[in-house]
């Protein structure tokens, strides 16, 4: 199963007693799986790196066996410890993950040949899809994109990347290489699209995935004028509030917000947003929400007056 798409990365759920909350889980899936092609868990949005491997092997199983078999779902590894990330690996292969998610190991500094070598003995060790993540600023790595493309070329199954760097460049390299390249920072998402990526791993479409779909559909029809109206109505008034660096707890507010998480609880050292933040960020969804609205509304209608 190529790993292309829509494949929003989403926050995981707890309840007051910090437990992961299958019934928010499962609220989310119904609110986004009917526009996207999937999803990808237990990545820094999900919080991964503050919870205990047992935990991620546990959310892991639970959250693969909510998901239809016809969506694909990518599965976060990474770790400082490359023998936890292969048991995550190896379990996410045995519940269904279409493949797995892996940063460069943080803390101790990366070295090209020790990074390659630290990839190729992960996919030794199991035989799952990888997906690079090239996430410069909490692993303090930067990649090239000949890096990377060396890297694939010795590891059979390290056929897509998910790239947070703002090169753009990169995108076109990887491709010419046989790589596919998934957007992965909301800040600049309209610009992964313009710069022609095969996906997109980021927040926006797990919050907004009707508006993203359309998007997506007009840009990938070559309707890139169309696309970016869709975007600025319905999605852009979010992200304007959304705020850089506090994804996961903005996210998180809002989803509670809207009824699809039954709390905002996250883990420490992380806090909730204040009240008037979220406000705001109820404002800006009500304000992207009732433009979609109005746009199927006017679809409907002209189908309607069309069969008339």
């Amino acid at each position: 199963m190529k790993i292309e798409g829509i494949l929003p990365v989403i926050p995981t759920p707890f309840d007051d007693g910090g437990a992961f909350d299958a019934g928010s889980f499962q609220r989310l899936l119904d609110h986004m799986l009917p526009h996207v092609d999937g999803y990808t868990l237990l990545g820094s949005t999900g919080e991964a790196p503050s919870m205990t491997t047992a935990e991620r092997l546990e959310i892991a199983a639970a959250a693969l066996a909510m998901t239809p078999e016809d969506k694909r779902v990518v599965v976060g590894v990474t770790h400082t410890s490359l023998a936890d990330s292969v048991a995550i690996a190896r379990h996410a292969a045995e519940h269904g993950a279409a493949g797995v998610l892996l940063a460069a190991p943080y803390y101790f500094p990366n070295t090209p040949g020790g990074l390659g070598d630290h990839l190729a003995e992960l996919a030794a060790e199991t035989d799952v899809e990888l997906v690079f993540y090239d996430n410069p600023a909490p692993t303090a790595t930067n990649v090239t994109a000949d890096q990377i493309v060396e890297y694939a070329a010795r590891i059979d199954r390290l056929n897509t990347v998910k790239l947070t760097d703002h090169a753009l460049d990169k995108v076109a390299a990887w491709q010419a290489a046989g790589l596919r390249v998934h957007g992965g920072d909301d800040p600049i998402l309209f610009r992964y699209l313009d710069a022609g990526v095969d996906g997109v791993m980021m927040i926006v479409p797990a919050l907004f995935p009707e508006a993203f779909a359309e998007t997506w559909r007009r840009h990938r029809a070559g309707d890139a004028e169309g696309a970016l109206d869709v975007f600025s109505a319905e999605v852009l008034p979010f992200s304007h509030v959304f705020g850089i660096g506090d994804e996961i707890v903005t996210t998180k507010a809002l989803l509670a917000e809207i009824g699809v998480f039954a709390s905002d609880r996250v883990r420490l050292p992380l806090a909730p947003v204040d009240t008037r933040r979220r406000e705001l960020l109820a404002q800006a969804h009500r304000i992207c929400r009732a433009r979609t609205d109005a746009r199927l509304s006017g679809a409907v209608a002209a189908n309607a007056g069309a069969r008339g």
